[in-house]
């Protein structure tokens, strides 16, 4: 039953360290919604073969992008992994015909419209720094990889490792900027085509996007007049002509006072110390970190209420992981 019916928002994954500095050898920790620690599936990832390393760089719908570094390999020499830890089948990727050239990677997988996933990797250009020049593709269909160099005519900032993306229709949506351009959503398909016509609702730069019941999402929070800091939440409803509709609009002072954070003491929360980390992919949840130690909390937009689920000690990223129990031809090796 488990392969055929479509799974909840588990947790995330995440990357600990116990001398605050990423070393040679790190552990994979995860946080269920619940706040509890029992990980749904192995996070010391013993299905794959000896390793030293294992990096979590994406989650999408159950598949984890990885850098896998073999115990014998050396120095930073790795290789990508793309794995579902709820069967524990895997695939190594071939080497990218531009490995030579830093990147963004981020993985593209929708199960409701095929059994093969996608990983991108946008490259930035060797004589501008971090202006986002090139586009790479691997198709698990073709087993290959494709190159594309972007046609832009403007410098394009290369995304920060750590942005949000989103794989939604075939395409993955991710949050930049331009030089001398407003802040706006960029669009590659799985063949490296590149649009970046798709600007933001109402110019708010430094926000989230997300995937959230089958529509595209926007949350930010926004100062307004007095000063006063609201919570607003967009929602994409028309793609073709790129129309956003604003969901939900609340002030922060109404949400984040004592009287409305349950399950803990009071919490003095300022959006300034905030990190969002997802919005729930069925319900009107959103998740985030706060200060220093990292509290992850939940608000719940049809409640208004914010809820402290646990601290975590680790690195970034935190993955937001779905589990699949479907076999996936795909990652037969």
């Amino acid at each position: 039953h488990r392969r055929k019916l479509p799974q909840t928002l588990a947790g995330f994954f995440y990357t600990r360290s116990d001398n605050g500095e990423l070393p040679l050898e790190t552990e994979v920790r995860f946080a269920g919604v619940s706040g509890k620690r029992c990980p749904p599936v192995d996070t010391s990832f013993s299905f794959l073969p000896s390793h030293r390393r294992v990096d979590l760089l994406d989650c999408c719908n159950g598949l984890l992008l990885c850098r896998w570094y073999g115990v014998s390999s050396l120095g930073d020499e790795f290789c990508y992994i793309v794995c579902n830890p709820a069967t524990k089948e895997w695939v190594s990727l071939p080497d990218r015909s531009h490995e030579n050239k830093v990147g963004i990677e981020r993985l593209g997988f929708d199960p409701t419209m095929s059994s093969h996933f996608y990983v991108f990797v946008l490259l930035e250009n060797v004589n501008f720094n971090a202006y986002l020049s090139e586009v790479e593709v691997y198709s698990s269909e073709t087993k290959r990889w494709v190159y594309k160099e972007i046609g832009w005519n403007k410098r394009i900032v290369l995304p920060a490792e750590q942005s949000s993306a989103v794989f939604l229709n075939g395409c993955l949506y991710f949050y930049s900027f331009g030089k001398r351009s407003p802040f706006f959503i960029g669009v590659v398909d799985t063949a490296g085509e590149t649009s970046m016509n798709f600007h933001i609702p109402d110019n708010l730069n430094n926000g989230f996007i997300q995937h959230s019941q089958d529509c595209l999402h926007y949350a930010k929070f926004k100062r307004g007049d007095g000063n006063v800091v609201r919570l607003v939440v967009y929602v994409l409803e028309d793609y073709d002509r790129k129309k956003w509709k604003l969901k939900h609009s609340v002030k922060t002072s109404d949400i984040f006072g004592g009287t409305h954070v349950t399950d803990s003491d009071s919490f003095a929360i300022h959006p300034v110390d905030s990190r969002w980390i997802a919005i729930h992919p069925e319900c009107n949840l959103i998740f985030f970190t706060v200060g220093s130690a990292s509290t992850l909390m939940c608000y719940d937009m049809d409640r208004r209420q914010v809820k402290v689920i646990c601290s975590l000690d680790g690195y970034l990223p935190r993955l937001p992981y779905v589990p699949l129990y479907a076999e996936l031809q795909s990652l037969h090796t």
